[in-house]
């Protein structure tokens, strides 16, 4: 069955010009989205810190004396060109700038004070901004250069002329307005960033949600497959032959179309992960259950491997009948498609007695699982038939039916090769021994 949807005849532009603007434009929406947000929050960010640092020198000229203000200004001038810079880089190139642009702070910010007093000025503090940025920005690798190049400038600015001596009153204010500053310019940073991130979290859980609907309608369409199928091959059957066939032999047919069509309805609540509450939970003897739907099952698939079945009963047992049929469904085509990749074509059946309870076990002789999967079993499109179409809900949906009956799913890996599933049933009365083969 094709997964496409036939949406009828769709007109496509055959004017070069128009494929080459529809390049284009789908060109630029890549180069867009390769900027990276945080090299643009850096550039902005900047902009703030050279109209603070303007107003700060301007401020502190008037109330101390000493400073350099042609060197000051110089700098900040040289701050804003690389900005300018840092903004074309930025927004020409799909590179990221982030750990770059941070280094060239740290060594702006540290030129500016080696002009106003090195580590004697109160504004100093704000060398530790950078390493507070790069902890939100960068890896752990570049946070650490980052830090380490801070406490070189620290150090270099130990050598760095003194302010001159400032009044207890000013030297308190400055104080004062240097923590006041870098408070509120971090912790604006830090929501802002809080809150950005917190949308991406939004998106990024949306498009797990679509991705999990889209494998989901990927996966049903792989279930519904087979039923459709029959329906199909069996309808043409019926219309092309109908004139030449018996009474008994169209009700069979009409038969199989019914039954079908109600397995494909009963696969679309299954792998939704429950059955419908019309299923009510039946009394069965699990022995001749299992037998005529596994038999009947691999005869559907076209098994012509060796089948050993084991029972040992009669196992009495309340199962909701279609669940336990659709497990069994599942079990028998996973162990048909391994056993395809392993050396012995066997798939052995077993039901019996343990501990109070009844094992329904299904053995294949295929290449098993690995350690790696084998712990990740059992969770939804997990698998390990993704070259060959598997979803990964087979034994995720057999495990949820199985905990609906109060029954248990185990997967283990036999020595030599192979793989066996059991399913543990709650017993509802004391079996009898006897064993078929």
């Amino acid at each position: 069955m094709s997964g496409d949807l036939d949406t009828g005849p769709v007109s496509r532009p055959s004017d070069p010009g128009r494929r080459a603007t529809a390049s284009t434009a789908v060109l630029a929406l890549e180069a867009k989205s390769t900027e990276d947000p945080a090299d643009r929050w850096l550039v902005w960010l900047r902009w703030v810190a050279v109209a603070g640092m303007a107003a700060t020198i301007l401020a502190a000229d008037r109330i101390a004396h000493g400073l350099r203000m042609g060197a000051l200004m110089s700098v900040l001038l040289g701050i804003a060109a690389s900005n300018l810079i840092w903004l074309a880089l930025t927004a020409r190139s799909g590179r990221r700038y982030v750990e770059l642009q941070l280094a060239a702070d740290v060594v702006s910010l540290a030129s500016m004070l080696w002009f106003a007093g090195g580590v004697t000025n109160p504004f100093a503090a704000f060398l530790t901004f950078q390493i507070a940025l790069a902890g939100l920005l960068c890896t752990p690798r570049a946070t650490l250069l980052i830090a380490v190049l801070t406490i070189v400038a620290a150090g270099v600015l130990i050598a760095a002329p003194p302010l001159q001596p400032l009044t207890p009153v000013i030297a308190k204010l400055a104080t004062a307005v240097s923590i006041s500053s870098l408070s509120l310019i971090l912790g604006a940073f830090v929501a802002v960033y809080a809150q950005r991130l917190s949308r991406l979290r939004s998106e990024s859980a949306r498009n797990e949600k679509l991705a999990v609907l889209g494998r989901l309608v990927g996966s049903m369409s792989h279930e519904l497959n087979t039923p459709l199928a029959t329906i199909l091959l069996v309808s043409r059957e019926l219309e092309q032959f109908r004139s030449q066939m018996s009474d008994e032999e169209v009700a069979q047919m009409v038969t199989s179309i019914a039954r079908e069509a109600e397995r494909a309805n009963d696969i679309v609540g299954l792998v939704r992960g429950h059955v419908r509450p019309d299923q009510a939970t039946e009394q069965v003897e699990l022995c001749s259950f299992v037998e005529q739907h596994a038999r009947a099952e691999l005869d559907h698939l076209g098994y012509e491997g060796d089948r050993r079945f084991t029972l040992q009963g009669p196992l009495l047992a309340t199962v909701i009948p279609r669940a336990l049929v659709q497990i069994l469904v599942n079990l028998l085509r996973n162990a048909c498609e391994a056993t395809v990749l392993g050396r012995r074509k066997r798939i052995r059946v077993s039901v019996t007695p343990r501990d109070g309870k009844a094992e329904v076990a299904i053995e294949d002789r295929g290449p098993g699982f690995s350690p790696e999967i084998l712990t990740r079993l059992g969770e939804p499109f997990q698998t390990t038939k993704e070259d060959r179409g598997g979803m990964g809900l087979g034994l995720y949906v057999s495990a949820l039916l199985a905990k609906q009956m109060g029954a248990e799913l185990a997967v283990q890996t036999l020595e030599g090769g192979g793989a066996r599933v059991v399913v543990t049933f709650p017993l509802d009365a004391a079996p009898v021994a006897e064993e078929s083969a």
